[in-house]
Formats: structure tokens, C-alpha cells, sequence
């Protein structure tokens, strides 16, 4: 018997197959990270799958392209059984066609950049390049810059969490040392990698290519100002450094010593229970990072330090660690409760190991995901948390102004002794007293229209992200 062959099935079934992998990406993703955007997501998928957490790897292929093949598989045999009834096909078409829609209305996309076809000169207005700005060091002291992986100060609220809290040693640090009240996120801000390219470059991160683009090629970096005035310049971060190409990035925003989770598990004599992004948990990298730290406080070269937390990323990673310490739940909230004493903890050992230290840490962006976000997706004003230990230049200054992570960059240099002449870098304000006249562009704006600026179109922007001149 021979089987006949009938392309307009193969056609159905490639268009079904499309349209339900886009659905089914865009409900997983709304499902893993609390909304879908563009900017984002391009960006990683550009990045390749460099050190990319294989759990999330697993749960893409089962509930995005097993899903979508299944669904197309089973509709276009359905099609085919009922060939006669050419009402089955159209039916079929328009049922996943109508679940696309819905999916595209219900999971909150956000487009950002990615169609924002507008031209302004809002960077050739606002952006300050540090290789001509003018950046003294009266001072020169060691800092230590600890991104926080998604803990907001709302975590601190009673009603919604209990007695304390769930970070109730960060909250304990904010109150007895400086903070600001109103650090809100922004679009280009949004998500790990975005923020920490507001703290290094006073930039945010927008998908600005269709080809596959290393971050801010041509951007100056903190990193770079702090070794051109004496510094050594070390990055310690716990996931594997070629998610999302971090370790390259960092390289040319001038850190010359670059630990990544990859590099600190090989020095393990042992196998970790979680290993978030192929790399360390928190407690294992603070760990690990401590004699490091101390072999370079010995030395007489001021020092600046960059690293990140990562165990309440997404839904979160429950470590033996956390479960030693009396956490028994495998939810967010004790797992962020573990990670404020991991925290605080490190903190306290760094200010044994060197007194003199400044330390800042700073929340790179608000929770996306999880059963948490039960408690918070209905809260509107969702400030992130951050702490300036053993500074003194916000002395009488305004800690309630609104701010955003790229004003981190020039306050980090500022907190750290140097003098920034105009106040300004990047697009950021530095936050110190002596500022305080400098208006921040959240300030100036406000954030709706301030996020409308960063996303238009711009020729200086494209050169700053893509090393190159836009054609």
C-alpha cells in the first residue's frame, strides 16, 4: 500500500508548530520571569547558551518545544483524519491562532526598544563619556560593590511577610547606615545583566543589533576609571561567566582579575547540591571569596572589588547551606531570609578584615517570578534595597530623591574618594551632598517619560553599545 503524500499537510503542520512555539515561549517565559521582554530576551538568546542553568534549559525543551510539536503533531493527524470536513482545518488554525492572541494580550510584553522607531539626541544631551570627563582621586579608598540579586525593601514589610521581615539584616544595615528610599528600576534596568551595566557604565541595555553583539563595545567602564587611577580591579560572581557573556563584558569595563562560577567550583574538593547557572551558590562563593579578598587586602594597592549574589534568582535555590542554618521551607521567603545572614554575615567578616572598606550594596532589580509574587505583583512602588557602609559623602544629603542604577556609577567613584567635576557620568548623577543641586534624570523627567527618551533610537547610543557607527 502506498502512503501519498500531501505537502498541504507538511505546510500545516510547519505553521501550527510556528505559531504554538512562539505561544508556548512566550507563556514559559511570562511563567519563569513574571513578564516577557523583548529587550531581554533578545539579548540572551544573542548571548548564546554559555553557561545558561540546565534546569532552565530542561524546562524549555519539555514545556516549550515538546509542548508545541505535540500540539502540532495531534492537530495536523486530527486534520487529516477529517480531511472531508475542510472546517476542521480552519477551525484548528484559528483555535492556536486565537490562544497566540491571548497570550500576547495576558503576559504583559514589553516591547522596550525593540519597536521603538523614534530618533532623539536625549544621549548626545544627557550622556557624559568618562574618558573626557574631568575624575580626581583626593582619596583613594578600598570598596567593595555587592549586587544583590533581587531583594527589595519591601521585603521588609510585617503585613506581608511577618514579624522582621525576610531580610531583616539588610533592613537592620539600611537603618544604620545610608540608603536611599526611592531607587526604583527602569526599562534597560529591568533584569540582572541591564542593571549591572547602570552601575558600570551609567548606561542601560537595549537590544541594539540583529547580529551577535558583545555588550557596550564601546563604553568606558568603572572598572577602567578605577585602574587608571591606581587601582587593582577585581570581579567575584557566582554563575558560570558565559551566561550572557557577563565575564567578557566585565573584561572591558576594565576588571583585570575576574573569578566567575565556572572558575570558583573547580576549586571545590567536592559537588555542590545546586549549582545555579553551572556555577556556585551564594554561601559557597562568599566562601571561597574570602581568602582571595585577603591576599589582596594585603597588598598596598587600593582595591576595588565587584561581585553578585544569585541564590533568589527566579523562584530562588534552596541550598544544604541554607537548610543547615534552620531554613527548612524551599520557598522564596526562607530562601531570601537565608541570603540576608549569608549577606549580612559577609559583611560583617569584611569589615573585621578591613576596617576601612567602603561597602555598598546594591539590588540589581525587583522580583519577577514565583509564588512570591502572589504577595507583590499588586504592590505599584516596589523600591529595590541598598546599603553605603563607612562613607560619609551623603552627609546631609537628600536620601529620599528618586535614583536609578546608573546613578550608582559615578556615586560608587565618589564613595570610594574621588571627585567627579560636574557631578555627572554616564547618565547618572553622583549622589553625594555635594551634588545635591544635580538634578538626577528621574528627577527631571519623571520615569515614564525618562523611559521613553532611553528607548528612541540613537546613533550615539548604537555606537556606545556596538563599538561601532551606525550606517
Amino acid at each position: 500500500m502506498k502512503i501519498k503524500f500531501n505537502k498541504n499537510y507538511l505546510i500545516l503542520f510547519v505553521v501550527l508548530l510556528f505559531i504554538l512555539l512562539v505561544e508556548c515561549a512566550i507563556k514559559w517565559t511570562f511563567n519563569q520571569f513574571g513578564r516577557v521582554n523583548m529587550d531581554e530576551v533578545l539579548l540572551v538568546i544573542n548571548s548564546g547558551p554559555g553557561g545558561m542553568d540546565m534546569g532552565l534549559v530542561w524546562s524549555f525543551v519539555k514545556k516549550v518545544v515538546m509542548r508545541a510539536f505535540g500540539w502540532a503533531t495531534a492537530l495536523t493527524i486530527l486534520c487529516a483524519v477529517f480531511k472531508r470536513y475542510k472546517i476542521v482545518t480552519w477551525a484548528s488554525v484559528i483555535a492556536v491562532s486565537g490562544v497566540f492572541l491571548y497570550r500576547l494580550v495576558s503576559c504583559n510584553i514589553q516591547m522596550g526598544s525593540f519597536f521603538n522607531f523614534k530618533k532623539s539626541n536625549f544621549y548626545q544631551e544627557h550622556y557624559i563619556d568618562p574618558n573626557t570627563a574631568k575624575i580626581s582621586f583626593p582619596e583613594k579608598r578600598n570598596i567593595v560593590v555587592i549586587a544583590l540579586e533581587s531583594m527589595e525593601k519591601i521585603y521588609a514589610d510585617e503585613k506581608l511577610f511577618g514579624v522582621g521581615g525576610i531580610i531583616p539584616n539588610i533592613t537592620k544595615m539600611e537603618q544604620e547606615h545610608f540608603s536611599f528610599e526611592n531607587y526604583n528600576s527602569l526599562s534597560g534596568l529591568s533584569h540582572t545583566i541591564a542593571a549591572i551595566t547602570g552601575f558600570t557604565t551609567g548606561l542601560p541595555l537595549f537590544y541594539t543589533s540583529y547580529r551577535n553583539i558583545e555588550k557596550m563595545r564601546g563604553a568606558s567602564g568603572i572598572g577602567t576609571i578605577f585602574k587608571n587611577n591606581g587601582y587593582q580591579t577585581w570581579a567575584i560572581f557566582p554563575a558560570n561567566g558565559g551566561f550572557s557573556k557577563k565575564s567578557n563584558f566585565l573584561a572591558r569595563m576594565g576588571f583585570d582579575r575576574i573569578y566567575d562560577g565556572h572558575e570558583l567550583r573547580d576549586m571545590l574538593d567536592y559537588e555542590l547540591d545546586v549549582a545555579p547557572f553551572q556555577g556556585v551558590d551564594d554561601y559557597t562563593l562568599f566562601e571561597l571569596s574570602k581568602p582571595i579578598i585577603t591576599n589582596i587586602i594585603k597588598s598596598d594597592q587600593p582595591y576595588f572589588i565587584f561581585m553578585e549574589t544569585i541564590n533568589t534568582h527566579c523562584e530562588g535555590y534552596f541550598t544544604d547551606a541554607c537548610r543547615k542554618m534552620g531554613f527548612a521551607q524551599e520557598t522564596m521567603e526562607d530562601i531570601a531570609k537565608c541570603d540576608d545572614k549569608i549577606i549580612y554575615d559577609f559583611v560583617q567578616w569584611m569589615r573585621q578584615a578591613d576596617p576601612s572598606a567602603v561597602i555598598i550594596l546594591l539590588n540589581d532589580h525587583p522580583q519577577h517570578s514565583g509564588e512570591i509574587m502572589k504577595k507583590l505583583s499588586r504592590i505599584k512602588n516596589r523600591p529595590l534595597a541598598n546599603v553605603f557602609i563607612n562613607t560619609n559623602i551623603f552627609d546631609g544629603a537628600n536620601m529620599a530623591r528618586p535614583v536609578a542604577a546608573f546613578d550608582f556609577f559615578p556615586t560608587i567613584i565618589e564613595s570610594a574618594g574621588g571627585e567627579i567635576h560636574g557631578c555627572r557620568l554616564g547618565l547618572g548623577t553622583s549622589l553625594s551632598a555635594r551634588c545635591s543641586a544635580n538634578k538626577t534624570l528621574r528627577e527631571q523627567y519623571g520615569d515614564a517619560p525618562l523611559e521613553k527618551l532611553m528607548e528612541q533610537r540613537n546613533d550615539l547610543y548604537y555606537k556606545l553599545a556596538s563599538g561601532v557607527d551606525k550606517k
